[in-house]
């Protein structure tokens, strides 16, 4: 993201053309929470594994409440056949469905896996003998989780009320990664 050469008289730059192929239009989002994201301090990694904590916590309490209360195991089988009427409406089912809709789902992939690698970079790197780069990835598998839903709706930003994808579901996708980031 560093050298950036005019093309032409219009002042568009190889750089921006090539990110806004990479992200889609809302590019400088994207990078602002990527490049974040590769900087984020113990505190905040902290922060980000407990909102995808809280997160998981609320999605399993939500199954295995859906059949008449019953909770435990029986509850949980009970409500998966419930679970794909759930899943329509929750947040990142409503933007994969938008990027799909738009065109947007391979900018949506790529994000995501740039922002895993800067939250996670040691993961990629993972040798036999070597587990230090594996408890790293999984230690930040949370926070590898709350910025891919921010990229995510960085990536649809500028589709807020197209269908489904209104502001709530977009805020609702950003809120864990903004509350858990210190400016």
């Amino acid at each position: 993201m560093t050298h950036a050469t005019q093309n032409d008289a219009t002042g568009t730059t190889e750089a921006s053309m090539h990110l806004e192929y990479l992200y889609g239009p809302q590019w400088r989002e994207v990078v602002r929470i990527i490049e974040r994201s590769g900087q984020l301090r113990p505190g905040e990694r902290e922060k980000l594994n407990a909102e995808a904590t809280k997160s998981m916590q609320n999605r399993m309490s939500a199954l295995s409440g859906g059949a008449g209360g019953e909770g435990g195991l029986a509850g949980l089988l009970a409500g998966l056949g419930q679970m794909s009427g759930q899943q329509a409406t929750e947040p990142l089912a409503i933007a994969t469905q938008t990027a799909k809709a738009f065109g947007r789902a391979r900018n949506v992939q790529v994000a995501g896996m740039v922002a895993g690698q800067a939250v996670a970079p040691g993961a990629s790197g993972i040798s036999s003998g070597d587990m230090s780069g594996l408890f790293e990835s999984l230690g930040s598998l949370g926070a590898v989780t709350v910025v891919g839903q921010a990229v995510t709706a960085a990536v649809l930003g500028d589709l807020i009320g197209r269908g489904e994808f209104t502001q709530a579901v977009y805020d609702e996708l950003m809120r864990p990664y903004a509350t858990s980031i210190e400016p």
